[in-house]
Parts: structure tokens; C-alpha cells; sequence
């Protein structure tokens, strides 16, 4: 044995080695989370020729909702 260097038994070698997995995999979620994120927040901030855009079709919708939800809570 080096100085210095410290023999792990099998199953901590293995925890290890998990932990490490787990780690990349977090991150490549996080990339996923992001790249699919950002084409979302681009989809809806273009604006095409000549039809509604979607960033104001999507509040619209939004309030459509918002509108019937209170008229049917405001009921008896």
C-alpha cells in the first residue's frame, strides 16, 4: 500500500461508484430541464406574420379560464 492512498472495501467501492452515477445523471437532467425549457420560452416569444402570437394567445386563454373558473365558484 502507497502512503497516502487508503484501500476502500468492495461494498464502499460500490457506494461510490453509485453516488458518482447518480451524480452525472442529475446533471444530465438538468441539461434536459434546460434545453427543453428555453425552446418552450422560444416557441412562445416568437411572433409569426400574420397570426396571434402565442405568448398573447396563451394569457388569453389564461383569462378565458380564469373567468369561467370564478363564475362557476360564484354560483349557489
Amino acid at each position: 500500500m502507497q502512503q497516502g492512498i487508503v484501500e476502500m472495501p468492495q461494498p464502499t467501492r460500490r457506494l461510490a461508484a453509485i453516488a458518482t452515477q447518480r451524480s452525472r445523471q442529475r446533471g444530465q437532467a438538468y441539461a434536459e430541464y434546460l434545453v427543453v425549457t428555453s425552446a418552450l420560452i422560444a416557441v412562445l416569444l416568437l411572433q409569426p406574420g400574420d397570426i396571434v402570437p402565442p405568448f398573447t394567445a396563451l394569457l388569453s386563454g389564461f383569462r378565458s379560464f380564469f373567468s369561467a373558473y370564478s363564475f362557476t365558484l360564484s354560483l349557489p
